[in-house]
């Protein structure tokens, strides 16, 4: 696969990501990905106002940049409210979940390590 050194989000399709348990995410998948790094992977996210994400436990060490929007993301049982500017780095194995908390959509980035293949 053919590298772009650079890309417009803009370009790419918002594609519909329902897990079991969840409401209202869309991504952006593979911002950066195999074609660029073994190490890390890249999508862009999107929940609608009201969305979230159950509780649950990855298998990867993650990290939230939060570009839009209002939201609370819980790490075991810490509550944290996030906004733009926010990064939130939840390591292997920690049950956490993710909820928009405001009236428009929360839009962040979702770095994986190791990489996520969608």
């Amino acid at each position: 696969m053919k590298m772009r050194s650079v890309l417009s989000v803009n370009n790419l399709e918002w594609k519909p990501f329902q897990v079991e348990g969840s409401q209202g995410f869309e991504f952006k998948f593979g911002i950066i990905g195999k074609e660029y790094t073994d190490a890390y992977s890249v999508d862009l996210v999107r929940v609608a106002p009201g969305g979230f994400s159950p509780v649950h436990i990855d298998y990867d060490n993650h990290s939230f940049y939060f570009i839009e929007g209002e939201g609370v993301v819980t790490i075991i049982d810490k509550r944290w409210e996030v906004g733009p500017g926010s990064v939130v780095k939840i390591p292997f194995g920690v049950i956490h979940s993710i909820e928009n908390v405001g009236d428009v959509d929360l839009l962040f980035i979702t770095i994986y390590d190791p990489p996520r293949n969608r």
